[in-house]
Protein backbone atom coordinates (compact mmCIF):
# COMPACT_ATOMS: atom_id res chain seq x y z
CA UNK A 1 0.00 0.00 0.00
CA UNK A 2 1.59 3.06 -1.60
CA UNK A 3 5.12 1.32 -0.73
CA UNK A 4 6.75 0.49 -4.80
CA UNK A 5 9.98 -1.75 -5.65
CA UNK A 6 12.11 0.89 -7.11
CA UNK A 7 12.68 -1.11 -10.26
CA UNK A 8 8.52 -1.10 -10.66
CA UNK A 9 9.36 2.56 -10.61
CA UNK A 10 12.17 2.62 -12.84
CA UNK A 11 9.73 1.30 -15.85
CA UNK A 12 8.38 4.97 -15.63
CA UNK A 13 10.93 6.38 -17.21
CA UNK A 14 9.12 9.30 -19.88
CA UNK A 15 5.90 9.67 -17.99
CA UNK A 16 5.15 9.38 -14.76
CA UNK A 17 3.86 6.66 -12.57
CA UNK A 18 0.42 7.96 -11.13
CA UNK A 19 -2.11 6.72 -8.18
CA UNK A 20 -5.08 7.73 -6.22
CA UNK A 21 -5.71 6.26 -2.85
CA UNK A 22 -7.98 6.32 -0.11
CA UNK A 23 -6.62 5.39 3.05
CA UNK A 24 -8.46 4.87 6.59
CA UNK A 25 -5.55 6.25 8.70
CA UNK A 26 -7.15 6.56 12.00
CA UNK A 27 -5.72 4.07 13.49
CA UNK A 28 -2.06 4.47 12.59
CA UNK A 29 -2.91 8.32 13.64
CA UNK A 30 -3.92 7.31 17.28
CA UNK A 31 -1.30 5.29 17.61
CA UNK A 32 1.37 8.08 17.31
CA UNK A 33 -0.24 10.94 18.76
CA UNK A 34 -3.24 11.02 21.47
CA UNK A 35 -4.21 14.55 19.22
CA UNK A 36 -5.65 12.60 16.97
CA UNK A 37 -9.24 11.76 18.23
CA UNK A 38 -11.05 10.64 14.80
CA UNK A 39 -10.08 10.64 11.17
CA UNK A 40 -12.30 11.04 7.89
CA UNK A 41 -10.61 8.64 4.90
CA UNK A 42 -7.49 10.25 3.77
CA UNK A 43 -8.10 11.12 0.35
CA UNK A 44 -4.38 10.54 -1.27
CA UNK A 45 -3.64 11.57 -5.26
CA UNK A 46 0.21 11.33 -6.50
CA UNK A 47 2.49 11.11 -9.03
CA UNK A 48 5.68 9.80 -9.12
CA UNK A 49 8.87 10.96 -11.36
CA UNK A 50 11.86 9.01 -12.57
CA UNK A 51 14.51 11.42 -13.19
CA UNK A 52 18.40 10.50 -14.01
CA UNK A 53 18.90 8.79 -10.43
CA UNK A 54 15.66 10.47 -8.14
CA UNK A 55 12.29 9.50 -7.85
CA UNK A 56 10.34 12.76 -7.14
CA UNK A 57 7.42 12.29 -5.44
CA UNK A 58 4.41 14.96 -6.30
CA UNK A 59 1.33 13.64 -3.43
CA UNK A 60 -1.62 15.55 -2.46
CA UNK A 61 -3.60 14.43 0.35
CA UNK A 62 -7.10 15.98 1.82
CA UNK A 63 -8.66 14.60 5.31
CA UNK A 64 -10.73 15.74 8.20
CA UNK A 65 -9.10 15.17 11.85
CA UNK A 66 -10.72 15.63 14.90
CA UNK A 67 -8.55 16.76 17.38
CA UNK A 68 -9.02 18.09 21.03
CA UNK A 69 -9.42 22.05 21.62
CA UNK A 70 -5.85 22.91 23.23
CA UNK A 71 -7.64 25.39 25.35
CA UNK A 72 -10.41 23.28 26.33
CA UNK A 73 -10.17 19.85 25.20
CA UNK A 74 -13.45 19.82 23.20
CA UNK A 75 -13.25 18.04 20.04
CA UNK A 76 -12.56 19.98 16.93
CA UNK A 77 -13.21 19.23 13.01
CA UNK A 78 -9.28 20.30 11.55
CA UNK A 79 -9.40 19.91 7.71
CA UNK A 80 -6.46 19.40 6.06
CA UNK A 81 -5.28 19.50 2.56
CA UNK A 82 -1.27 18.56 2.28
CA UNK A 83 1.02 18.84 -0.34
CA UNK A 84 4.34 16.41 -0.22
CA UNK A 85 7.43 16.76 -2.16
CA UNK A 86 10.12 14.69 -1.62
CA UNK A 87 13.05 13.00 -3.79
CA UNK A 88 13.67 9.48 -3.11
CA UNK A 89 17.58 9.19 -4.15
CA UNK A 90 17.64 5.67 -5.79
CA UNK A 91 21.24 5.56 -7.24
CA UNK A 92 23.16 7.99 -4.96
CA UNK A 93 23.57 10.51 -7.07
CA UNK A 94 25.02 14.29 -6.01
CA UNK A 95 21.74 15.84 -4.81
CA UNK A 96 23.67 19.60 -4.25
CA UNK A 97 21.83 21.30 -7.02
CA UNK A 98 17.95 21.10 -5.65
CA UNK A 99 16.46 23.38 -3.59
CA UNK A 100 16.97 23.43 -0.14
CA UNK A 101 13.39 22.99 0.37
CA UNK A 102 13.50 19.53 -1.24
CA UNK A 103 12.90 16.75 1.22
CA UNK A 104 15.74 14.02 -0.15
CA UNK A 105 15.58 10.63 1.50
CA UNK A 106 18.31 7.57 0.88
CA UNK A 107 17.01 4.70 -0.73
CA UNK A 108 18.58 1.44 1.64
CA UNK A 109 20.38 -0.78 -0.56
CA UNK A 110 18.51 -3.15 1.91
CA UNK A 111 15.16 -2.03 1.07
CA UNK A 112 15.09 -0.96 -2.28
CA UNK A 113 11.74 0.52 -1.98
CA UNK A 114 9.81 4.51 -1.94
CA UNK A 115 7.48 4.46 0.96
CA UNK A 116 4.92 7.09 0.45
CA UNK A 117 2.56 5.50 2.88
CA UNK A 118 5.18 6.39 5.85
CA UNK A 119 5.62 10.30 4.76
CA UNK A 120 1.79 10.65 4.40
CA UNK A 121 1.13 10.02 7.85
CA UNK A 122 4.29 11.68 8.97
CA UNK A 123 3.05 14.93 7.30
CA UNK A 124 -0.19 14.84 8.65
CA UNK A 125 1.20 14.88 11.98
CA UNK A 126 3.41 17.84 11.11
CA UNK A 127 0.31 19.68 10.09
CA UNK A 128 -1.40 19.44 13.29
CA UNK A 129 -1.38 23.38 14.07
CA UNK A 130 0.20 24.02 18.00
CA UNK A 131 -3.08 25.91 18.53
CA UNK A 132 -5.93 24.77 17.95
CA UNK A 133 -9.53 26.22 18.90
CA UNK A 134 -13.44 25.98 18.72
CA UNK A 135 -15.38 28.33 16.70
CA UNK A 136 -16.64 29.81 19.48
CA UNK A 137 -13.38 30.19 21.66
CA UNK A 138 -12.37 32.25 18.52
CA UNK A 139 -15.41 34.51 18.21
CA UNK A 140 -15.79 35.22 22.33
CA UNK A 141 -11.95 34.57 23.11
CA UNK A 142 -13.16 32.28 26.24
CA UNK A 143 -10.57 31.11 28.35
CA UNK A 144 -11.35 28.41 30.70
CA UNK A 145 -11.91 28.76 34.64
CA UNK A 146 -12.92 26.69 37.38
CA UNK A 147 -13.33 27.23 41.01
CA UNK A 148 -10.97 30.02 42.47
CA UNK A 149 -8.90 29.89 39.24
CA UNK A 150 -8.89 30.74 35.58
CA UNK A 151 -6.79 31.28 32.69
CA UNK A 152 -6.06 34.57 31.34
CA UNK A 153 -4.04 36.26 28.54
CA UNK A 154 -0.78 36.91 28.41
CA UNK A 155 -1.73 40.56 27.68
CA UNK A 156 -3.92 40.44 30.88
CA UNK A 157 -0.76 39.00 33.03
CA UNK A 158 1.15 42.10 31.70
CA UNK A 159 -1.22 44.25 32.54
CA UNK A 160 -1.62 42.58 36.40
CA UNK A 161 1.72 42.77 36.85
CA UNK A 162 2.71 46.38 35.79
CA UNK A 163 -0.31 47.41 38.30
CA UNK A 164 1.17 45.28 41.39
CA UNK A 165 4.35 46.82 40.90
CA UNK A 166 2.87 50.16 42.25
CA UNK A 167 4.48 50.19 45.69
CA UNK A 168 1.73 50.61 47.99
CA UNK A 169 3.92 53.07 50.22
CA UNK A 170 4.67 55.05 47.17
CA UNK A 171 1.11 55.42 46.09
CA UNK A 172 0.49 56.88 49.73
CA UNK A 173 3.03 59.42 48.69
CA UNK A 174 1.55 59.90 45.06
CA UNK A 175 -0.43 63.22 46.13
CA UNK A 176 1.27 64.44 48.85
CA UNK A 177 2.77 67.92 47.17
CA UNK A 178 -0.42 68.34 45.51
CA UNK A 179 -1.79 70.83 48.44
CA UNK A 180 1.58 72.59 47.89
CA UNK A 181 1.37 73.11 44.24
CA UNK A 182 -2.43 74.45 44.80
CA UNK A 183 -1.33 77.35 47.79
CA UNK A 184 1.00 78.91 45.34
Amino acid sequence: MLNWDIQDVRRYKDKPFEFKETLDLTKELQSRTDEVLDSTPVEVNGQLFNDNGLVISNVKLSTVLTVPSTRSLSPVELPLKVQINEAYNIDNVETDELEDSTVIIQVDDDNPTINVYESIVDNILLSIPSKVLTKKEEEENIMPSGKDWSVISEDEFNKESEEEHVNPEFAKLKGLFDDDADKE
